[in-house]
């Protein structure tokens, strides 16, 4: 019986140890991936009225919608808004 228990607990022990190392690897490949430049991450999102996309509102073109600008995504979207 204690033959057993001794089996049970290295196998559950080389498990955790094959978990941990596991870990560790993904933890060490991801620090190692390139990461997407800081002016990607810190844009503010705005919806394009026209198609609903959702877009940088650094990148994204300017349309007059009754008298205000609105950002919208393509110049497609752009003359839909404007009706031309």
């Amino acid at each position: 019986m204690a033959r057993l228990f001794l089996l049970l607990f290295l196998v559950f022990a080389l498990l955790l140890a094959m978990r941990v190392l596991r870990v560790l690897a993904e933890n060490f490949l991801a620090s190692r991936r390139p990461r997407p430049p800081a002016a990607a991450i810190e844009g503010e999102m705005v919806k394009d009225p026209v198609c609903g996309t959702w877009i940088d509102r650094r990148l994204a073109l300017a349309a007059r919608s009754a008298g205000e600008w609105v950002p919208v995504c393509s110049e497609q979207c752009r003359a839909r808004l404007q009706g031309t």
